[in-house]
């Protein structure tokens, strides 16, 4: 290996580090905005998909 190909490997491994550091950051957020979104929807009464869920809820019984 040639010093020239240690330093070009070397670069990309730093490249490639900040961009995982990058991502897991990215994930960190979208966690967290989906926790954030997830609470709300729990505490959603009125929201289409809430509705639709508890008609469906109560159509199934009616069936059964």
């Amino acid at each position: 290996m040639a010093l020239g190909d240690f330093f070009q490997s070397k670069a990309e491994l730093v490249k490639q580090a900040q961009r995982i550091r990058e991502l897991e950051a990215e994930v960190a957020t979208l966690k967290a905005q989906n926790d954030s979104m997830r609470e709300g929807m729990r505490r959603c009464v009125t929201c289409e998909y809430r509705i639709d869920y508890k008609a469906r809820q109560g159509h199934h019984q009616n069936k059964d």
